[in-house]
């Protein structure tokens, strides 16, 4: 008998028992599709946690000036102010291989006035780059020009919140004059607050200028905050050390060097933290795998039972041990593997519900669903090999004597 009679055999069995095969596959359906979900909510909940700690503007990492300790000197005396930068580094640092966007901002604080409304404010200096970098959102008007930022323009962009304070819905803000600490500024565009909304007070808005005004309003420098984001978010530890290395290397610092805050231990860390919080939760799942595994065991050895007299007549037909033991092994591998799958399509629809109501995005992974399949006949053959070689040991005369 081939493998492929032997399968339709299988089949046909569980066809004409069909209530006892999906009672007996109820325990590999919960647990397959248990351990499938709770992987998926796993790296659901790996990636979130990712974006959320680690990048907050999607694949940036900030570059700051770290001076070198001279031996003898103390942590007062050394010279840890950073060097100035303008747009030019920026173009230098636009070029490194992996760089998708620098970001070069300064900040400031002021005291916002139009009409009878006035509150203390949030300056954020940006370049031309800035919006299309942070894909910020604008409501009305438009973003800084690079003429905005090297003719030093006094305009001024107010997010959603500011506008909220300082116009009324049905007044204009574009082409209004507000004014900053006694000047007069033009809005140019209103954008979408960054701000959550819990964390919104009211008045409390942030405003954007080119970064050359905030410089000459306040007399910082025009680049207080250096970042880059990387095209490739597996790579950002090392795009951003390459782009510290050649701003470096480029203002041909002695006493000092650019360098980054490395995530990658942290991150490291939670999916450490993550691994273990599935892997744990899994193996409970997991023991209904075991106990499914045990029902299969159990329903295989009744029907051996019941197919004593079939075995009999098979071997005095000729049938050896090992062909009688490769039918049950496929029967029972065949029983598991159809309740995997009917795992997967539960775990399919729970991981649907999973997203719909929870923070988190889960999916079930091709290869998870892959290797659920596998472990779930890998189970068959395991439970299937006691009742299978109960049934290879039978003697032909004593089974067909079998009543």
């Amino acid at each position: 008998m081939s493998i492929w009679e032997s399968f339709k055999i299988a089949l046909s069995s569980i066809w004409n028992h069909k209530i006892r095969s999906i009672l007996t596959m109820l325990g590999i359906i919960i647990g397959v599709a248990a351990v499938i979900i709770i992987v998926a909510i796993g790296q659901g909940a790996r990636k979130q946690m990712t974006e959320d700690l680690f990048s907050t503007d999607k694949n940036a990492i900030e570059l700051f000036y770290e001076p070198i300790p001279v031996e003898g000197e103390t942590d007062a005396d050394m010279y840890w102010m950073p060097p100035q930068l303008n747009s030019e580094d920026l173009e230098i640092l636009a070029e490194v291989p992996g760089v998708k966007a620098v970001l070069g901002t300064n900040q400031g604080w002021g005291t916002m006035v139009h009409g009878d409304q006035q509150g203390e404010m949030q300056i954020t200096g940006v370049g031309a780059d800035y919006f299309s970098a942070k894909n910020v959102q604008i409501e009305e008007g438009r973003a800084f020009f690079a003429r905005d930022v090297d003719g030093l323009n006094r305009v001024v962009m107010i997010d959603t919140v500011a506008r909220e304070k300082f116009f009324q819905p049905s007044e204009g803000a574009i082409g209004e004059i507000v004014d900053f600490n006694g000047n007069p500024y033009k809005v140019v565009g209103v954008y979408e607050s960054s701000i959550p909304e819990q964390y919104r007070q009211e008045g409390m808005g942030e405003i954007l200028m080119p970064r050359t005004v905030i410089s000459m309003m306040f007399g910082n420098m025009e680049i207080e905050s250096l970042s880059v984001i990387a095209s490739d978010a597996e790579k950002i530890s090392e795009t951003g050390r390459l782009a510290a290395d050649t701003l470096t290397e480029k203002k041909k610092l002695e006493n000092g060097m650019y360098n980054i805050y490395d995530q990658s231990q942290y991150e490291q860390e939670v999916n450490t933290v993550i691994t273990i919080m599935t892997l744990v939760i899994g193996s409970i799942a997991g023991i209904s795998l075991l106990v499914g595994g045990i029902g299969v065991m159990n329903i295989m050895l009744v029907s051996v039972t019941e197919r004593t007299r079939e075995i009999g007549l098979r071997k005095a037909l000729g049938a050896t041990r090992g062909k009688i033991l490769l039918q049950f092994l496929i029967e029972s591998a065949t029983l598991t593997s159809l309740g995997g799958m009917l795992g997967i399509g539960l775990a399919a629809v729970g991981t649907i519900i999973v997203t719909n109501f929870a923070p988190i995005s889960a999916s079930v992974s091709p290869l998870v669903a892959l290797i659920g399949v596998g472990f779930s006949a890998f189970i068959g053959v395991i439970f299937g090999i006691l009742p299978a070689n109960k049934a290879s040991k039978l003697s032909p005369i004593d089974a067909l004597r079998y009543e």
